[in-house]
């Protein structure tokens, strides 16, 4: 029963994460998430109270991706003894490659999914784990000037989920993709090297 219930939820979620994309949030209702699904509207019911309940539990697995994601890229980074250069490159791509998967899902679970309390917590939790991952593999580089990694960790996260999610939910993409993360590894590049003039630690 326990597994089938985990398939069931797993059907579930996978329909509403196609519903979602194709449709946006507004029109993508539980009566043709549970259609998608293959299962009766009372049976979605069992498992989800509403949509917002549904569009939380994707957000909820979004975040657990990005961050096992990032955890992956900072084990490359280590492994392979990138350079500075060589490190901001790969999460930018590993980040817009996550965004790029289904944009509008993204850009849905980004700005429209309501942030209940936990949710809202949650969220703030994996920001400050990718920030202090993040500052962990920033010791690394001695080039790196900014005065207070963490600080500027939070601010490496932050500009580069900010921009690749808009960029990829943005179809008329001002410049191509590979001169978007030059210019984006450029940015953040400047910004760790050369610090931020006037910051205290």
């Amino acid at each position: 029963m326990q597994r089938r219930s985990r398939v069931t939820v797993e059907d579930i979620l996978i329909a509403a994460a196609h519903v979602f994309d194709d449709l946006g949030y507004a029109s993508g209702t539980t009566n043709r998430i549970a259609a998608k699904a293959g299962v009766s509207i009372g049976t979605l019911y069992q498992y989800f109270s509403s949509k917002e309940a549904i569009a939380i539990a994707l957000l909820e697995r979004h975040v657990h991706d990005a961050m096992q994601r990032l955890r992956q890229w900072v084990s490359h980074c280590l492994t392979e003894q990138l350079s500075l250069d060589a490190a901001i490159a790969w999460l930018v791509h590993g980040i817009l490659e996550l965004h790029l998967e289904q944009p509008r899902l993204q850009r849905m679970l980004l700005e429209e999914t309501p942030r209940t309390g936990g949710v809202q917590e949650a969220w703030h939790a994996a920001e400050r784990e990718a920030a202090r991952i993040i500052a962990g593999l920033l010791r690394c580089y001695p080039e790196v000037r900014h005065p207070t990694l963490e600080r500027a960790a939070w601010m490496t996260v932050q500009t580069v989920q900010a921009l690749t999610h808009h960029f990829a939910a943005d179809p008329e993409h001002a410049m191509p993709r590979d001169a978007f993360e030059a210019e984006l590894v450029a940015l953040v590049r400047a910004y760790l090297v050369h610090g931020a003039p006037g910051c205290q630690a």
